[in-house]
């Protein structure tokens, strides 16, 4: 499976569950794929914002990866239990 940087789409998982994402890094080891969840990407990478959806989008964009893993902005998957990525 090749993993596109900078690319947002769909996986499906090994269990045919789906979810949106936004490819961040591949782990050192190639195992784990770290990426924007489809929370992140509705709130971050939005088109067409609104004045306050600008404002926390910048708010969010300050915070460390850590951070956005915590409020579920970030994720990480091993990519043995991805299925598809498109």
């Amino acid at each position: 499976m090749k993993v596109k940087e900078n690319h947002a789409g769909v996986m499906t998982l090994n269990d045919g569950t789906k979810a949106n994402y936004g490819t961040i890094r591949v782990t050192q080891n190639m195992s784990k794929l770290i990426y924007y969840t489809g929370k992140d990407l509705r709130e971050m990478f939005k088109p067409n914002m609104t004045e306050e959806e600008t404002k926390k989008a910048e708010e969010l964009k300050k915070l460390d990866e850590k951070t956005l893993m915590k409020l579920g902005h970030v994720a990480e998957i091993f990519l043995s239990e991805i299925k598809e990525l498109n």
